[in-house]
């Protein structure tokens, strides 16, 4: 800081008039943390409730904002362009909204643990040997994404999940997972208007439902697959199959779920015979 005193006369000569006249040069405070990048929270901070983040800026990478930078409901991670790794198993407890740019991907496995939440949009979640993300738990909605894997399920529900996915692409690399769906264990989910292709290997379907779930698979498109469907040990399964497109073989053996509901499909550009009284879909609160 720069300071200048100067004294001048009076226009009348009788009086000094004292006149402090300042001038200040570009002041630069450090007080321990950077600048707030926009949005006001510090690089490297936690955010409450209702704040958003951005990957890279506010931390440097998505594993970094998933374990420190979320806080509640309404917090938002905004993901830039690029690849965002990390090392086996990223899990996510809480609520959170992922949202992608173009050109955004994650290339790595997210396991959404009991107790979370939230909503994930515009991303390519892409892994070359395991699952693209797998819940265990919690209330998800899934739009306009990209996941490819090339083992076991791009998208694999079970232990009470409910997940709605739509307008998304889940397919396989090379030769693909052993499904693009896989529900189980009370899990729940929804399937719409997606595209579900090159799930490959000795048992793969591009759908597999397991034990005690529900799924309902509505306006999508099934080809390349080994199978389109599969059912193991179903008997307390609810399978909705509706209005969808199908290409190759339809089921990978003869067994069926205990409660199918099959309406306005087509299979190697055929129509299906219906089947079963189609059900208002239990959608998670969420996600309506």
């Amino acid at each position: 800081m720069k300071v200048s005193l100067s004294l001048k006369p009076s226009s009348r000569g009788t009086q000094a008039l004292l006149v402090f006249t300042l001038s200040v040069a570009v002041l630069n405070v450090a007080v321990g943390s950077a600048v707030p990048p926009p949005g006001g929270l510090p690089a490297g901070g936690a955010v409450g409730a209702g704040g958003t983040v951005t990957v890279p800026g506010h931390f440097g990478n998505f594993k970094e904002a998933i374990d420190k930078g979320t806080g509640g409901e309404g917090t938002v991670i905004n993901v830039h362009p690029g690849e965002h790794r990390w090392d086996n198993f990223l899990e996510v407890g809480q609520q959170v909204d992922i949202r992608g740019t173009a050109g955004a991907i994650l290339p790595g496995t997210l396991w959404m643990k009991k107790g979370s939440k939230g909503f994930i949009a515009d991303m390519e979640m892409i892994k070359e040997s395991g699952s693209a993300i797998i819940f265990e738990g919690g209330q998800w909605s899934i739009d306009a994404c990209r996941m490819c894997c090339s083992r076991w399920a791009v998208l694999w529900c079970r232990c009470e999940s409910e997940v709605t996915v739509k307008n998304s692409f889940l397919g396989g690399i090379e030769e693909g997972p052993g499904y693009c769906v896989n529900v189980q264990d009370h899990g729940k989910v929804h399937v719409e208007g997606c595209h579900l292709e090159r799930s490959g290997g000795e048992y793969s379907a591009a759908v597999a439902v397991f034990h005690n779930c529900r799924l309902r698979l509505q306006g999508c498109n099934l080809q390349e697959n080994q199978s389109a469907l599969r059912a193991v040990t179903a008997k307390d399964v609810v399978l909705e199959v509706i209005g969808n497109t199908i290409t190759g073989d339809l089921w990978y053996d003869t067994t069926r779920p205990g409660t199918l509901i099959e309406q306005g499909n087509t299979h190697n550009g055929m129509p299906l015979q219906d089947s079963g009284m189609m059900n208002p879909p239990e959608t998670p609160p969420i996600l309506r």
